[in-house]
């Protein structure tokens, strides 16, 4: 290294490899890039974390049972991941910032909250007091990263990025920890608990309810199938719908009007997040989880525009950049009959956060070298985007007839496509079932009565919960106008957010509260006892309470209030809970086997030692067997967790189990020594 250099520090490897193409940096040294104007270096996303209870001083050895109120930390403390790969790419770091020759630091962080946080908890650790500046990234494209580098600001000008996020992380750690210590204290099994996933389960728990407590009941309804169908929306017990038949029998049908008219029928929205998401959860059943990583690849890839965006609208300062896109598809792809459109439905800075629609970007790929489910995901995005900028208006025809029994009116409707427009990217189906009649026509009609039956509601589906959670107050408050849900979305009226609802879902499903079918979810026990616990314990923290705290977050990116503040309500709040001193019956239930003793073939269970850490231990410690399997296990130099489910495999006839070590995947086994009449319980490759 020689002469002053800039120092920029990645989010993760695939974003730093990409910053160093595009600024031709090619020198690769360990853990870093270089050329004579950059080092380009990279985190493996969050390398550090909050510290646990136990590792704050003075409460090494506390047990959750000594817990009766709440633990808030003067200070909170962050610490290194416990993952080999990790500390040494964050030494790396750490001596690259003492480099006399770096003359000012890059956080490219991704272009969010979260990313904003992970760079600057990373110089901040390391003690850094230099010049920071940010590089901004919307999308991953060379000429972005060329084009940004040279429009970077004062890394201070994203401070309120940073503030929100470090408020998100002390207080959702705070409800996390708290809430999950006194519900596993009064029900006497862990719960793990927290402020996004409380009314994520309850949200399911309620449909779970109405579904388990609903009842068909029967109706009776009215429908003439002789010469043209003809269906009542009246709902009637079965004599008047008797009586309702008999008296319409008495007439003929007639024609009494026909309409047409023509309609301009606008595409669908650009896509957000979470709509996007739905989308293809109804259209192809693609989970969300699994949605959530190929779009985030695309977007790697330089595909596509930063995904995690709440917003379906673009900036207006984004028009220039739209043409250019459009420009691009029209040469590589042979769209000619797109342009730029300059609409108020496309382009609305007052519903932008910080980040647009996802959009294709000038970088366009091959189509036919993209995964099959990269394509489906593409091409959706594409096509949205060409529906938004064709040429061409969709005009729809549009016809009404209207018939007259007796006093009944019956109408029926059509629409046939007369202009494509949109239509040409993204099919929809339109059916004319109007009968070729005029004005004044008469039919016989014979009405009969039509048994029917209520059906019971739906289970809850990702794309109604991923609505739910964007604009929660939908449901409770019949909300819905696009103006308004945008004002609420900017007022932190949302449970979650577009970057951490999918993975926080698929916590819930880990910790066995919910479960998947297709694109359902479905209630566990588990997470029936959960609701029911913090409804026994007066604990709500359902959709209401978590739009408050999000609205506090929101305030410290305002600046309406402070850190502290957010911390002293949620301490406040947690009092308040811990105070009811309610108690309730504790949960019992047999104890899991984990699996059979390699040394007396009696069972493993899972316990904790005095200390509150987890072992897995033998059903015959009494009777002298001397086998114990730590949750933290030694080897070579890594410290490993042994999970339930690790712990499981292992314990099988010729066991084994995975872990990541150094950054790979290793296979190892147990291995029992015995040396001066002690027994040591170590890990090998299998």
């Amino acid at each position: 290294m020689g002469g002053y250099m800039k120092l920029i520090i990645c989010e993760k490897p695939s974003l730093a490899k990409n910053v160093a193409g595009a600024l031709n940096v090619r020198d690769w040294k360990d853990g870093y890039i270089e050329s004579d104007k950059y080092i380009v270096t990279w985190a493996f996303g969050h390398l550090l974390g909050l510290k646990e209870i136990k590792e704050y001083e003075g409460f090494e050895n506390i047990r959750w049972n000594d817990i009766t109120s709440p633990f808030v930390p003067d200070t909170f403390e962050y610490k290194v991941k416990n993952d080999s790969g990790v500390k040494n790419q964050l030494k790396i770091i750490r001596e690259l910032l003492k480099n006399k020759n770096i003359e000012s630091v890059i956080n490219c962080g991704d272009a969010d909250r979260e990313g904003q946080l992970i760079i600057d908890n990373i110089i901040e650790y390391c003690r850094y007091k230099g010049k920071v500046e940010r590089l901004w990234l919307p999308e991953q494209t060379q000429e972005t990263i060329r084009e940004q580098i040279n429009q970077m600001k004062d890394n201070k000008e994203y401070e309120k990025l940073n503030l929100e996020g470090k408020a998100r992380t002390y207080m959702d750690w705070l409800l996390g920890i708290n809430l999950t210590v006194h519900l596993s204290n009064k029900s006497g099994e862990k719960l793990r608990v927290g402020r996004v996933i409380i009314p994520i389960l309850k949200y399911i728990y309620d449909r779970e309810i109405e579904i388990r407590n609903f009842v068909p009941k029967k109706y009776y309804g009215i429908e003439n199938e002789k010469n043209i169908k003809l269906i009542s929306k009246l709902k009637l017990d079965r004599e008047k719908a008797q009586e309702k038949i008999e008296e319409l029998n008495l007439h003929k049908a007639k024609v009494v009007s026909i309409t047409e008219k023509e309609i301009k029928k606008q595409a669908a929205k650009l896509f957000s997040f979470s709509t996007l998401q739905s989308f293809l959860s109804e259209k192809y059943q693609i989970p969300f989880a699994v949605s959530s990583i190929v779009i985030q690849k695309l977007y790697e890839d330089g595909y596509l525009t930063y995904p995690r965006t709440n917003t379906e609208y673009l900036a207006n300062n984004e028009k220039e950049k739209i043409a250019k896109v459009i420009d691009k598809i029209k040469n590589d792809y042979g769209y000619l009959d797109i342009r730029i459109r300059d609409s108020k439905r496309i382009f609305n800075d007052l519903k932008i956060e910080s980040h647009s629609a996802v959009t294709p970007t000038v970088k366009l790929p091959n189509i036919f070298e993209l995964e099959d489910i990269e394509q489906k995901i593409y091409n959706t995005v594409l096509n949205r985007f060409l529906s938004n900028f064709i040429k061409e208006e969709c005009i729809l025809l549009e016809k009404e007839m209207l018939i007259r029994v007796g006093d009944e009116k019956f109408s029926i409707s059509g629409k046939t496509v007369k202009q494509l427009g949109y239509l040409k990217y993204e099919k929809e189906e339109f059916t004319d079932k109007v009968p070729d009649l005029n004005v004044d026509d008469e039919f016989d009609i014979d009405f009969k009565v039509v048994e029917k039956i209520t059906t019971k509601p739906p289970r809850i589906s990702e794309s109604n919960l991923s609505q739910y959670l964007k604009n929660p107050l939908r449901k409770l408050n019949n909300i819905g106008t696009d103006d308004e849900e945008y004002k609420q979305i900017l007022e932190g009226i949302e449970i979650g957010t577009e970057a951490t609802r999918t993975g926080i879902i698929e916590t819930a499903k880990k910790m066995g509260y919910i479960s998947q079918e297709k694109n359902s979810y479905k209630l566990e026990p588990l997470g029936e006892k959960v609701i029911e616990i913090l409804n026994k314990l007066q604990i709500n923290l359902y959709a209401e309470k978590s739009i408050e705290f999000s609205k506090l977050l929101k305030q410290v990116y305002t600046g309406a209030k402070t850190i502290d503040e957010v911390i002293e309500i949620t301490r406040e709040e947690l009092k308040n809970i811990f105070n009811k001193d309610i108690e309730i019956e504790k949960i019992t239930k047999e104890k899991e086997v984990i699996g059979i003793c390699p040394l007396c073939s009696g069972n493993i269970y899972q316990g904790r030692t005095k200390t509150g850490k987890v072992n897995y231990y033998c059903e015959k410690y009494k009777e002298g067997c001397k086998f114990t399997l730590c949750e933290n296990v030694k080897y070579y130099k890594e410290e490993l967790k042994i999970t339930k489910d690790k712990a499981k495999a292992l314990l099988k006839k010729n066991g084994k189990a995975k872990f990541k070590i150094n950054n790979k995947e290793e296979t190892l086994k147990i291995e029992i020594k015995n040396h001066q009449g002690n027994t040591y319980i170590n890990l090998k490759k299998f």
